[in-house]
């Protein structure tokens, strides 16, 4: 009998396709707790998807409130479903990271491309200075080709437009995790799509260097 368990297990299971639902209880539950949060006057909230919701961003800004507004398997669809939580708490600065369970869930360009618009438009009227960071590379090798990386550089296109056309920052973080294959570097992942602690130090040094 094959032994059920170990690394290939937790891959595989990662690796199956999710639908947007499949983790319903959790992004609900997520949810409620975001809206029920008391914290105001916050300085950095971070969003997205599982690459934002594993990362310990409190911790690399000490002295200032940060607020973590991953979930994992998210899409656009979901964070726009959730972002006047965040709008209304006006924090100084906003970080979007979303992109590759859409890219997962077959969501069309244009649907992808309205969704960020809309996500970025909530903020219109107020303080917070938004920025749209890049999605991350994949490594196939590790991961699977379930999402290829023609298809984050085509959906990182977007992004960068829509930053462009509504006048916000947009940061390559794509760049900084790349190998010279085109692959997400091995060195900054354990699963060939989330990030390591080495990832985030990098991903953060680069928010910290703008």
């Amino acid at each position: 009998m094959k032994n059920i368990g170990g690394i290939e297990f937790v891959k595989a299971k990662m690796q199956s396709t999710p639908s947007p639902k499949t983790d319903s209880a959790y992004y609900f539950t997520k949810k409620s707790v975001f809206e029920n949060s008391s914290i105001s006057n916050a300085d950095k909230v971070f969003i997205g998807d599982s690459i934002t919701d594993y990362g310990e961003f409190q911790e690399y800004f000490p002295n200032e409130v940060v607020l973590n507004r991953g979930i994992r398997n998210d899409w656009t669809g979901g964070v726009l479903n959730r972002i006047q939580e965040v709008v209304d708490r006006n924090p100084k600065e906003a970080y979007l990271m979303i992109g590759v369970n859409d890219l997962r869930y077959k969501t069309e360009d244009d649907v992808y491309k309205r969704n960020v618009e809309k996500i970025v438009d909530s903020f219109k009227g107020k303080d917070t200075k938004l920025a749209i960071q890049s999605i991350l590379p994949v490594n196939n090798g590790l991961f699977g080709n379930e999402v290829t990386n023609d298809q984050v550089k085509r959906f990182n296109v977007i992004l960068q437009r829509i930053a462009e056309d509504k006048g916000i920052e947009y940061i390559d973080l794509h760049s900084s995790f790349v190998d010279k294959n085109g692959q997400l570097d091995k060195q900054y992942t354990e699963d060939g799509l989330h990030v390591n602690g080495k990832g985030y130090k990098v991903w953060v040094n680069q928010l910290r260097s703008k």
